[in-house]
């Protein structure tokens, strides 16, 4: 995926955060997963697919990866949030299992040199741990992170999780919400 394309996830007038394109650069050197299945990718900004069609909702959200079923990974630009400051959110492909994960694009990287199969899924379910056997690219991911960005797993990451949830609205119930405003 080049910058330009992956630049489309983004509102126009607002440029990719260099810690997502120093993402990129590194999973583009490799076909092979490093963190799960987790991976950058393609969603144009605005797409309102995931909300059944509500623009005004989906404006919210800025894509920045997905999982292996379609769910996704996506900063939470609420009212007074932008892109250096929006948590990182995941809406799983069915609707359900929908999490507030990080506090901060930092991080969630540092959540994703976890190495879980699929991140979303385990912070939904509570149990946040290096799959087995990980990811191909897990160590490489890892020390790229530190030695390029100074990030390393947390020791804790349901205490990283808690802390992202109490400095951000309650995700979930928002999102609930919206549900039960479109029935």
């Amino acid at each position: 995926m080049s910058e330009d394309e992956f630049q489309l996830n983004f509102p126009a007038d607002v440029r990719a955060p260099e810690v997502l394109l120093a993402l990129r650069r590194f999973q583009n050197q490799s076909n092979d997963w490093y963190s799960g299945y987790f991976e950058l990718g393609k969603w144009r900004f605005g797409d309102a697919a995931w909300f059944g069609g509500d623009a005004e909702a989906a404006q919210q959200f800025i894509v920045i990866g997905h999982g292996p079923d379609g769910s996704l990974y996506a900063l939470w630009a609420y009212p007074g949030r932008t892109v250096e400051n929006a948590p990182v959110v995941f809406l799983g492909s069915e609707g359900t299992d929908n999490c507030l994960l990080a506090s901060s694009l930092r991080d969630f990287l540092a959540l994703l040199a976890i190495g879980a199969d699929e991140l979303g899924f385990a912070v939904s379910w509570g149990s946040v741990e290096q799959a087995d056997p990980p990811a191909p690219r897990l160590n490489e991911f890892r020390s790229w992170l530190d030695q390029s960005l100074g990030i390393v797993a947390p020791e804790v990451p349901n205490e990283s999780i808690a802390s992202a949830r109490a400095m951000h609205p309650d995700f979930e119930a928002w999102l609930n919400a919206w549900f039960a405003s479109r029935r």
